[in-house]
């Protein structure tokens, strides 16, 4: 006789939503480091800028302005990405929560069906136990 879990349906279904929390949490990571490079870009894109002063004469004072003003732009640029960094933080901590959570609910399954696979192994043996000793026990009155 075979063991047939009654839950297994239940168990199947709790892998896919697993998976796809696992899923999820991989495409928020993504998100992460995406904005964690376009962040880099900003960052050596000023400092070359302020290291070359973006190639103004600071004679012009119109384009030295230009300048000031590019260079601020990209600093608001830099704080907005780190926010936003700051925010997908948050997302990944939240997936990651409902990766947790989705695994402790198919590991609940899973102990479950841990546990009834282990009764059906005692039970069969037992049955198997009690089919040798009554087969000894006809051979023993036959003799």
């Amino acid at each position: 006789m075979k063991f047939k879990f009654s839950l297994e349906p239940v168990l199947n279904y709790r892998k896919i939503l697993e998976r796809n929390a696992e899923i999820a949490l991989g495409k928020e990571i993504q998100k992460l480091v995406k904005l964690e490079g376009e962040l880099e870009n900003l960052l050596n894109e000023y400092k070359n800028l302020v290291e070359n002063r973006g190639g103004v004469n600071t004679r012009s004072a119109e384009r030295f302005m230009d300048f000031v003003g590019y260079a601020q732009r990209l600093k608001d640029l830099m704080a907005s990405k780190k926010i936003d960094i700051r925010n997908q933080n948050k997302e990944i901590d939240k997936a990651k929560a409902e990766l947790v959570k989705k695994t402790q609910e198919k590991k609940a399954i899973e102990v479950v069906k841990d546990s009834q696979k282990a009764t059906f192994k005692l039970a069969e043996k037992r049955a198997e136990a009690k089919q040798t000793d009554e087969a000894a026990g006809h051979l023993f009155f036959r003799k």
